[in-house]
C-alpha cells in the first residue's frame, strides 16, 4: 500500500521536472536563435558601414565618422576609428587621434632603441618596467582642458596627425614628437632627463 503511494506520487513529480528540462532546451534554442539573428544583423550593419566609409565621397566620409566615433556600440565605435588611422587623409586621421585621448583613459608607451640601458630610468621613474632593452608604461591621458590633455602641465597636445608628449615633474623630464604611421601607430625620438630614445604608442589598443 504504501509502495503505491509512492509510485503515485513520484509520477507527478517526474513529469514535472522532465516538463521543465523541456521548456529549458526550448529557451535555450530560442536564445540561441536570438544571438545569431543579432550577430547576423550587427555584422550586415557593419559590412553596410565599412562599404559606404570605402565609397563615399569626402564629406560623407567625415560626417560618418564623426557618427561612428561616438557610437555607444564598441564595435561599430572601433570601425570608424580604425578607418581613420589608416586613412591618408589628415581630417579622418586627427579625428581618429582626438577620439582616442577623449575615450581612452590612458595609453601604453614603448620606449626602446636607448643610447644606453640607464635611459629606461626615465620609465622607471614614472612607474614602468624595464628589461634592459626595452620598456613600457602605462600613463593617463587625463581630462581636456581646451587646448590639450594634462592640466596645467599640458601632457599632451594634438596638432593634425602629430602628438607632443611632454612630461616634467621636479627633475624628471622628457618630451616627444610623434608621428601617426599608417598602421595606426604613433612614433618618434623622445628625449628623457635620462637620454635618448624611440617612443611607440599604438592607437589601435
Amino acid at each position: 500500500m504504501n509502495f503505491r503511494m509512492r509510485k503515485s506520487v513520484a509520477t507527478p513529480l517526474a513529469l514535472l521536472a522532465l516538463s521543465f528540462f523541456q521548456v529549458g532546451d526550448v529557451q535555450a534554442q530560442t536564445s540561441a536563435s536570438e544571438l545569431i539573428a543579432k550577430a547576423t544583423g550587427q555584422s550586415e550593419e557593419i559590412g553596410l558601414v565599412l562599404e559606404t566609409l570605402q565609397n563615399g565621397d569626402k564629406s560623407t566620409q567625415y560626417a560618418l565618422v564623426k557618427l561612428l566615433l561616438e557610437e555607444q556600440d564598441p564595435a561599430l565605435r572601433r570601425a570608424g576609428r580604425e578607418f581613420a588611422l589608416f586613412s591618408t587623409d589628415p581630417v579622418l586621421r586627427n579625428l581618429a587621434i582626438v577620439s582616442v585621448f577623449n575615450t581612452n583613459s590612458a595609453l601604453r608607451l614603448e620606449v626602446y632603441d636607448a643610447e644606453d640601458p640607464s635611459v629606461y630610468g626615465w620609465v622607471e621613474q614614472v612607474g614602468g618596467a624595464s628589461n634592459g632593452e626595452r620598456a613600457a608604461v602605462v600613463l593617463e591621458t587625463l581630462e581636456f582642458d581646451g587646448s590639450c590633455w594634462g592640466g596645467r602641465t599640458c601632457r599632451w597636445q594634438v596638432r593634425g596627425d602629430h602628438v607632443q608628449f611632454t612630461d616634467k615633474f621636479n627633475s624628471r623630464y622628457a618630451q616627444a614628437d610623434l608621428t601617426l604611421g599608417s598602421d595606426g601607430v604613433l612614433r618618434g625620438a623622445i628625449v628623457m632627463n635620462t637620454g635618448r630614445a624611440q617612443l611607440a604608442i599604438d592607437l589601435k589598443e
